[in-house]
């Protein structure tokens, strides 16, 4: 059993997706941050429904009630200052460009973009009463991580737009909302996020989620990627090939427990 404290957000990794959670391959299309200072979602409830019929007497002769049901959370992101890149990930807002093609801001637009979203990654803080069991045995030496866990929040969100802009003598942030969907086409996600077995390897998620679930919160011992300097690359097709499958392969070959290194960022890629 887990319970632990969520305290802090340490980083936030954004990973462009298809509506249905699947992760798009391409330049600039994932981004590693600690500047963002706030994380909140509230659930968006459809009310339950009192059923009722009267009989010819004006009495109840049948009463029931449908269940209350969640349609989706309402995502709101507050971010540190202005990254440009970040914004455009998260709503596809054109970027601007410098002379030499670098992006120093970004240009609104009046629709709002539903046809992609993002996988959000949020890791946290907090120490739990079991995070350092007394060891019974000295295979604990095999041991790769530095002994500490986190909290580890993953969900997908569309549909962002950006708030109110206050240009003052104070510091101003930036607040972005969306709403978040179910992303079953993520499968076990293209990052090593939880540990695979005793000795605490890095691995991608035990389980998939499902075409009903929203957001998975778990404890995990693996730290969060190191904030990247800009926007990368995302490859997918020309990592995860034979014998690392990202779902499986053609004969039944299961899906990699293990993601395969991304490039570095700002190296090219070549998609077969």
């Amino acid at each position: 059993m887990a319970t632990f404290p969520v305290v802090r957000g340490v980083k936030l990794r954004v990973t462009k997706t298809n509506s249905c959670g699947l992760p798009i391959e391409g330049p600039g299309n994932y981004l590693v941050t600690d500047g963002f200072v706030s994380y909140k979602q509230s659930p968006v409830m459809r009310d339950a429904k009192e059923l009722e019929q009267e009989n010819a007497d004006g009495r109840v002769c049948i009463s029931d009630r449908t269940p209350p049901e969640r349609k989706w959370y309402e995502q709101e992101l507050v971010l540190c200052g202005v990254n440009t890149q970040l914004v455009h990930l998260l709503n596809g807002w054109k970027q601007e460009l410098d002379y030499a093609g670098d992006s120093v801001g970004f240009r609104d637009q009046k629709t709002v973009d539903s046809d992609f979203g993002v996988a959000l990654e949020i890791w946290t803080g907090g120490k739990a009463d079991d995070d350092c069991p007394v060891p019974t045995g000295d295979d604990i030496f095999a041991s790769t991580t530095s002994g500490k866990k986190y909290g580890y929040l993953l969900t997908w969100g569309k549909e962002y737009t950006l708030g109110d802009i206050e240009i003052q003598a104070e510091v101003s942030n930036f607040t972005l909302t969306g709403i978040s969907f179910a992303g079953p086409q993520w499968g076990r996600g293209p990052w090593n996020v939880v540990a695979i077995d005793d000795d605490n390897t890095a691995g991608r998620l035990i389980t998939p989620p499902d075409d009903d679930q929203h957001f998975i919160l778990q404890r995990t011992p693996i730290a969060p990627p190191e904030a990247t300097p800009d926007a990368c690359e995302l490859a997918i097709t020309s990592v995860f090939a034979d014998p690392d499958f990202y779902f499986g392969g053609p004969a039944d070959e299961p899906a990699a427990d293990v993601a395969p290194d991304q490039p570095a960022c700002g190296e090219e890629v070549t998609v077969p």
